[in-house]
């Protein structure tokens, strides 16, 4: 009888365990993209392209951050823009507008607006939402993004989020966790955009997509493109880097 009943019992783990370890939790998924983005320093430079149907134009940036709670872009072109500056501390934005010498403070319901014309918004350049602590997580399955391998999750807001979002489709890489793909919906579950990313490289440790885009779902010959130039995470900042005395002498 003991011997019958050891042999169900392994059984059932031969039947539990291999379930199991394909059935990762979806927290710790977007924890681990969450990480390779956000621990660390980095600074870069990249260049925005913003296509429409009848022009496009390009603005060059260079961003420094310290976690996903200090942040400050700078635009060094065109000549037009030059100079302008935005910065994320905690949970305050702010703006630097060169031109008239003024510091404006971003309002958080202001951080779903477009950044400069393109079709990424406040909140993605100055992270002032998370993927992990705003939202609840649901691994919904795996599929290929170009080839590559994905978690797919969907993420729903928490009540008290203050996210433009009310439902958010991740597709993360089970090779980088890097977020290959993401749909945003609106409180209709109506898609309202999507994000790609591809040639990703591992620098310093980190696996970082040198390739992006934004595409409207309604808006036909509309995208904006993200190329990264460079990359650094080897580059230490003290808190007092962001600052708004920084902010409006980084020029």
């Amino acid at each position: 009888m003991i011997l019958r009943v050891i042999h169900i019992i392994t059984l059932m783990l031969l039947w539990i365990l291999p379930v199991s370890a394909q059935s990762p939790n979806a927290y710790k998924i977007v924890e681990k993209a969450y990480n390779n983005r956000f621990l660390g320093n980095f600074q870069a430079r990249a260049d925005m392209t913003i296509y429409r149907p009848t022009w496009q134009r390009s603005i060059g940036i260079k961003t420094w951050l310290k976690t996903r709670e200090m942040c400050l872009i700078l635009i060094v072109s065109p000549p037009k823009e030059k100079g302008q500056a935005f910065l994320k501390r905690d949970d305050n934005m702010w703006s630097w507008q060169p031109v008239i010498e003024r510091t404006v403070k971003i309002a958080a319901s202001a951080a779903g607006t477009s950044w400069q014309g393109s079709d990424f918004t406040i909140d993605d350049m100055l992270n002032s939402s998370s993927f992990l602590s705003d939202f609840s997580h649901e691994l919904s399955g795996e599929e290929e993004v170009e080839g590559d391998l994905c978690y797919k999750l969907v993420l729903i807001p928490h009540p008290e989020s203050t996210t433009l979002w009310d439902k958010v489709i991740v597709w993360i890489s089970k090779t980088s966790f890097v977020e290959r793909k993401i749909e945003y919906y609106d409180e209709d579950d109506v898609l309202i955009r999507t994000y790609f990313s591809d040639n990703i490289k591992k620098i310093q440790g980190h696996y970082v997509p040198l390739h992006l885009e934004v595409i409207p779902a309604d808006k036909e010959g509309h995208k904006t493109v993200v190329t990264i130039l460079d990359w650094d995470y080897s580059t230490s900042f003290k808190e007092s880097f962001f600052s708004l005395q920084n902010m409006r002498r980084l020029n």
